[in-house]
């Protein structure tokens, strides 16, 4: 196998791998809880706060947004629902970052539910097949150099 070949081989999962690390750095993640009002905290996967970024929340059905702001220091959103439905959560960052869900609430501002993204859901899923095809992938390469 030429030297060009097998330098072509090797960095081909080596790009993959170092372009896989800086999307998942800024993949956007959230969590909710309840109590007097609906707490929603956004956070990268490496948990750095989504940090003074804006966004919108909408109820189901109407036009105009129920409450704008901006998320704090921690990366929290806060809001008191005036009635139970469902709630369209909109964050986006200045550099394309964000996050577009939904949640229902009941009357009492408690959470009901909210989807989670697909990728969200099965990404660990995907992310664990790929390592392990990897692994056979690098594996067969190297058995198969061996018997050449």
């Amino acid at each position: 196998m030429s030297k060009t070949l097998r330098a072509l081989l090797w960095s081909g999962p080596l790009a993959l791998g170092i372009q896989a690390s800086t999307v998942l750095a800024h993949d956007l993640q959230y969590t909710t809880s309840s109590g007097q009002a609906v707490v929603i905290k956004l956070f990268y996967v490496d948990n750095k706060p989504f940090s003074f970024e804006g966004y919108e929340i909408t109820r189901e059905g109407d036009k105009l947004p129920y409450q704008v702001g901006r998320t704090d220091g921690q990366g929290h959103i806060a809001f008191l629902p005036d009635r139970a439905g469902k709630w369209h959560v909109k964050a986006i960052s200045e550099d394309g970052h964000g996050l577009d869900f939904t949640i229902t609430t009941n009357a009492a501002a408690g959470i009901e539910g909210s989807d989670k993204p697909a990728y969200e859901r099965y990404g660990r899923i995907v992310v664990g097949i790929a390592v392990i095809l990897g692994v056979f992938g690098l594996m067969s390469l190297y058995l198969r150099r061996k018997k050449t």
